[in-house]
């Protein structure tokens, strides 16, 4: 675990990205305006783009030489290039869709639009397994915490990235009571480590009326 987070903090070396985002969404279409600053951040995509790949999320909006990567055991990662007509495109191709979270690294200062459908149906499940994973909320809308439907274990833990790591346990005291023992807030565009002792059914209820 130590080396996984070591590795993880490691990645994000750079300064870390400035907190004025806006996300507005009328009917069943939203977006997320992202101020990136040069350097890492971890995020999520909280919409229903037509392809969820770094192409069909970002497409040309940000600059040459910057990269996703995704997390499963190893880091897949892709990277928008330039060859040597000048043609622009992404190198590799995966889901970033939620729930799943991503570093997205940038070169240089950029504000650039996610948009796509706002997920509508009654509810999300999808599954966590034991160890890290790195997540993102389904449904455009920022929560805390607890709120965000978890079953935990005791043990299991949320890590946040910002300047540094903000870290909730899950934790049982000497009465039996059972409480995450940090509550802070996850944003809409923004994704999360969860550490998890056991496996569990991860099952979100839509937050809103649509």
């Amino acid at each position: 675990m130590k080396k996984l987070i070591i590795a993880a903090m490691a990645l994000t070396c750079a300064t870390a990205i400035v907190s004025a985002d806006t996300v507005t969404s009328e009917n069943i279409v939203g977006y997320v305006k992202l101020q990136n600053s040069a350097g890492f951040r971890v995020l999520g995509t909280p919409f229903v783009a037509t392809t969820n790949t770094p192409a069909g999320v970002f497409g040309d909006t940000l600059p040459v030489g910057s990269k996703v990567y995704i997390y499963d055991t190893n880091y897949q990662i892709a990277e928008y290039i330039e060859d040597f007509l000048g043609a622009k495109s992404w190198d590799n191709d995966f889901n970033i869709g939620a729930p799943v979270g991503y570093w997205l690294s940038v070169p240089s200062a950029v504000t650039n639009i996610v948009s796509g459908n706002v997920e509508l149906a009654d509810s999300v499940t999808n599954s966590i397994v034991v160890g890290l994973q790195l997540l993102s909320y389904p449904y455009p809308v920022e929560r805390t915490v607890e709120q965000l439907g978890f079953t935990p274990s005791v043990g299991d833990k949320i890590y946040k990235y910002g300047t540094t790591y903000q870290i909730a346990e899950y934790v049982e005291d000497f009465l039996g009571v059972k409480s995450w023992d940090n509550n802070f807030i996850i944003g809409v565009e923004e994704g999360f480590w969860y550490e998890a002792v056991g496996a569990q059914d991860w099952i979100v209820s839509r937050p809103f009326t649509p």
